[in-house]
């Protein structure tokens, strides 16, 4: 099944086609629409004929948050495909769509990912000017000699930091302490100095900062740990203070029935679980085994590594770990089961060291011949795998501000930050793995058993039992249950009246299957309900049981005469 990366247009053509196509299993809609106007979609995917989607347990999946990261998009449409393709003929896809429910937002950074797909330009996250209401002077990315790439130069100079790397001249190493008798050289991106007050000289690059005119991070923008922009680059003026956003974050609301979320980001190859502000030893005991071996199948069905947020980015700098992020929101507010999938790793296609497999506390004491090393791997690697656009030797480029300048470098986007296309595939059915078992982990209610016994003329004892076939508890977590999250219910309806119990009965939450330990039968995982009624023998009577995030399930049966 052929992946790649959508445009706007292209993403929605497609999936206004597979809603035609598979009208049984999908519904699109438009959620909202991003600051430039174009349309957001949300995604809901389950049988429909099998039961509402609003009463079976679900996973969501949102993608492209930021906007060079559109692999996340491509993964998300793979996934869908798949997921309807393969209904029927697999598995876990039929289990998939027939007991529990998908919700996909495919790209939340509608404008710049269109940016960057269309042109040679990368922004965080939107292209609006921010922080600043009018666009600043100073440096800024472009493609100066009109290649449609962005790269990287380089600068011939006394005082500069960095040396061609004697047995890889493409790549720039660090110019190590009283090196002395070579050429030497800066090292920026590919751009030039853009100037809003025409007075006075050309400034040179060494005498002017980055103009910082689209710094918007998305998942700096949640209403959780927030820290403002002097504390957090990218953090927004207020909490979800962007349209896209709040978008997202009506549709998520909207659907309480939410278990299990993953977010689709690059790069990294890694699965990034809870907790963000601390070891393990921070979430519940009972929270710390979901997310471990939630994370750790996810590892073996991808193929990716599997740590904590803290693990891997933790440097022992940071007051707040990446304030404001979805995952960090959805698990601390909400209770639920959240994940963020970084897609691609190019230092291990290549067999270098990259901070998934390391974290990036032991990435920054690598010594600067270990890093050399590593990026020899990767450009030996790039020169195999993406001959034509991977990596572009140094040359001479006439600079309009600097003069003589060279231009070369990796392919930021496609290389770097997202898969090359050959392999995009590859990544797109690594990661839909994941997806899907986490989808299957969601709550699954079951009866066990079901019985109207007649204990007099008209009169019955009805008892049933209710069963979580699914691995996670129906508060999705244990931080669900600490936050109210309400419990089961369970209800007796039909043409009759109760004379014992309540209808609808509380039931509290139940365990999934994740729970249970070989110590103590599973008792938390099941509840027992029962009333006696009056009604006619012959009278159809239905037990429903249900709760927001564990769905609901009813079955039917007929009372017979004693």
């Amino acid at each position: 099944m052929a992946a790649q990366y959508w445009t706007y247009q292209a993403m929605w053509d497609e999936l206004e086609a597979l809603q035609r196509e598979y009208s049984q299993f999908m519904r699109v809609e438009v959620i909202g629409q991003s600051r430039a106007g174009r349309n957001m979609a949300g995604v809901t995917l389950t049988n429909f004929k099998t039961g509402r989607a609003e009463d079976k347990s679900a996973v969501f999946v949102d993608a492209n948050i930021h906007a060079g990261e559109v692999a996340g998009s491509a993964v998300a449409l793979y996934w869908m495909r798949w997921c309807l393709q393969n209904y029927g003929t697999n598995p876990e896809a039929t289990e998939l769509l027939d007991r529990h429910s998908v919700y996909v937002v495919p790209r939340i950074s509608l404008d710049g990912a269109e940016l960057y797909l269309t042109t040679p330009y990368r922004v965080r996250s939107s292209p609006h000017s921010y922080p600043f209401s009018e666009l600043p002077e100073g440096f800024v990315e472009e493609d100066i000699d009109g290649d449609g790439h962005i790269l990287t130069m380089r600068v011939v100079a006394e005082d500069g930091g960095f040396v061609p790397d004697e047995i890889d001249p493409r790549i720039m190493r660090a110019r190590r302490p009283g090196e002395t008798g070579g050429t030497y050289y800066h090292v920026f991106p590919e751009g030039r100095i853009e100037r809003t007050a025409r007075r006075g000289p050309q400034p040179a690059y060494a005498q002017i900062g980055r103009a910082r005119r689209y710094d918007m991070d998305f998942n700096r923008n949640f209403p959780i740990r927030w820290a403002g922009e002097s504390a957090q680059h990218g953090a927004g003026p207020f909490p979800l203070s962007e349209p896209e956003l709040q978008n997202l974050v009506r549709f998520i609301l909207s659907h309480d029935n939410i278990a299990a979320y993953a977010a689709l980001h690059t790069s990294g190859g890694v699965i990034l679980r809870q907790p963000s502000t601390g070891e393990d030893t921070v979430l519940s005991e009972a929270d710390r085994e979901l997310f471990t071996r939630v994370a750790d199948m996810g590892a073996q069905v991808s193929g990716y590594y599997a740590d904590s947020n803290y693990h891997i980015f933790s440097t022992g700098h940071e007051q707040v770990l990446m304030p404001g992020a979805a995952d960090d929101w959805m698990y601390d507010h909400l209770g639920v089961l959240s994940f963020t999938v970084e897609i691609w790793n190019l230092p291990k296609h290549a067999g270098a060291r990259g901070y998934a497999e390391l974290g990036m506390r032991r990435m920054l004491e690598l010594k600067p011949d270990e890093a050399v090393e590593d990026q020899r791997k990767i450009y030996a690697w790039v020169s195999r795998e993406v001959p034509t656009d991977g990596v572009f030797d140094w040359r001479a480029v006439d600079h309009p501000d600097f003069g003589p300048v060279e231009v070369g470098g990796l392919d930021p986007k496609f290389v770097r930050q997202n898969p090359p296309r050959h392999l995009l595939e590859e990544e797109c059915a690594h990661v839909s793995a994941f997806l899907t078992r986490l989808g299957l982990s969601t709550p699954k209610l079951v009866f066990t058993h079901l019985q109207a016994t007649s204990t007099g003329p008209n009169l019955y004892r009805v008892v049933a039992e209710v069963a979580n076939g699914g691995y996670l508890p129906t508060s999705g977590t244990h931080k669900g249950q600490t936050l109210l999250l309400q419990g089961l219910t369970a209800a007796v309806e039909g043409e009759v009246k109760i004379i014992a119990g309540v209808s609808p009965s509380p039931l509290g939450h139940l365990d999934g299957y994740g729970g249970q330990s070989v110590w103590l039968p599973p008792k938390g995982q099941r509840a027992q309900v029962e009333w006696v009624i009056e009604a006619k023998a012959g009278t159809t009577i239905t037990v429903a049981v249900g709760g927001a995030r564990a769905g609901r399930v009813s079955q039917s049966l007929t009372l017979e005469a004693s």
